[in-house]
Order: C-alpha cells, then sequence, then structure tokens
C-alpha cells in the first residue's frame, strides 16, 4: 500500500498528510486543518519581520519582495491568499518605508490599524456583489470546514458582517492606543486586545460555518435518497 492510499482511506476525524507529524496540529480535526497554503501566505510579512531585526529596512522590504514572489508561484490555485499575501506585505512594507521617510517608529507600527481599516471597502464590495468575502475566501483557507456550502450562504453574510465590524472596531481601537501610549505600551497592550479577539472571533465563527455546513450536507444526502418528482414518472412507465 502507498503513502497516497494510505492517506486515501485515513479515518474521519483523523489528521492525515503532513499534518499528523506536527504535534500542535495532530489534534485538530480535519474539518478545522486549514489549507497549508495559508501558512505560505505568511512567508512575506514573516520574512520582512525577520530580516528587520538583523538589516536595514530596506534589505527587509527586498526580502519580503523575494517571498512574495515565491508565494506568488506556488498559490496558482487560491489567488485569494496569493492577495492576502500581497496585501499584507505592501501594508507592513509601505509603513516601513513611511516610518524610514518620517524617521517615526509610529508610522511603521501603523501597520496594523492601517491594514484593518484599507480591507473594510473589500468588505462592503464583495457583499454588494453577492459574494462575501468570508464565503470567497473559506472555501480557500479550509475547503473541509465549508463543505458544500455556497458562497453566498446567508451564513456567510452574517459572518462577513461581524468580521468587518470587528476590524473597524480594532482599526479604531488600535490608531487609538498608537495616537496616545508610548511605544512599549502599545506592543503589549496592542497584542492583549488583537491576538485573544481574533483567535476567539475564529473560533466562534468557525463552529457556527462548520454547523451550518454539516446542516445543508445532512439535507443533500436527505434529498439524494428520495426521487425526485420529475423522475418517478419515468419509473412508474418504465
Amino acid at each position: 500500500m502507498t503513502a497516497r492510499s494510505a492517506q486515501a482511506i485515513a479515518p474521519e476525524g483523523v489528521p492525515s498528510g503532513w499534518y499528523s507529524s506536527i504535534p500542535l496540529l495532530r489534534r485538530l480535526p480535519v474539518e478545522w486543518q486549514p489549507n497549508p497554503r495559508v501558512f505560505l501566505s505568511m512567508l512575506p510579512v514573516l520574512v520582512f519581520y525577520g530580516l528587520t531585526r538583523v538589516a536595514p529596512a530596506e534589505v527587509a522590504i527586498g526580502g519580503g519582495f523575494a517571498a512574495v514572489t515565491v508565494v506568488f508561484a506556488f498559490t496558482r490555485e487560491t489567488p485569494l491568499l496569493r492577495l492576502i499575501a500581497i496585501y499584507g506585505y505592501l501594508i507592513t512594507a509601505g509603513s516601513a518605508l513611511a516610518g524610514i521617510l518620517l524617521t517615526s517608529e509610529k508610522a511603521y507600527l501603523a501597520a496594523g490599524p492601517v491594514g484593518d481599516a484599507l480591507i473594510l471597502p473589500l468588505y462592503a464590495w464583495t457583499l454588494w456583489r453577492g459574494w462575501p468575502l468570508i464565503g470567497a475566501i473559506g472555501r480557500e483557507i479550509s475547503p473541509s470546514m465549508v463543505g458544500n456550502l455556497p458562497v453566498n450562504a446567508p451564513i456567510f453574510v452574517k459572518v462577513t458582517l461581524v468580521w468587518a465590524g470587528y476590524e473597524a472596531i480594532k482599526a479604531l481601537v488600535l490608531t487609538w492606543m498608537l495616537l496616545n501610549l508610548s511605544i512599549g505600551e502599545y506592543l503589549v497592550y496592542g497584542r492583549l486586545f488583537g491576538w485573544p479577539t481574533t483567535a476567539a472571533l475564529v473560533f466562534i465563527c468557525g463552529t457556527f460555518i462548520l454547523r451550518e455546513a454539516r446542516r445543508h450536507r445532512t439535507e443533500g444526502e436527505t434529498a439524494s435518497d428520495y426521487p425526485s418528482a420529475s423522475s418517478r414518472p419515468a419509473a412508474a412507465a418504465s
């Protein structure tokens, strides 16, 4: 039996592939396992921040751009994740460049609230177009969780509205912190506010999406157990 076939018959709920080799991710149910390309989309920002610790900002910006090129080459099947990677890098590098030109550390740290604010029009545009952002990107981030839910399912509209509201509030709170706190205080309190609330919202929204996807799948299986009205006369005639 090949490794590929063994992975194919892995029991439902048991992590397969490279997830099974990582202790922290091994316990994740299959439906909660994100697309591995999610981690790849984080590469440009991680490379940028890593290089800022050991090299001038100009080198960090160049390294981040090189990482974007790598992500662009390996995420052709997930165009939205590719755009997220580019967006995150542009915001981060742009803030760094502003910090250099203005000789201001706070301008560099403005990447967080600026990124939160600039994504709000995208939420509004996708809702107006009828394919809410969370529904579109959810199919790339966690296809096992989303299942066969249509991209414009009501749950995606609701969750997109929730995330848009959260991003707006977070942008306002972080902006206030950046303007009124010292840099050290901002780094501490900004993370204490942002990381736990984001993690909690991901879990809550993911739970509701997963529940709706399971219900949708169950309804589909139930409907397939019965012949459609159009097929009954043909069956009776035969």
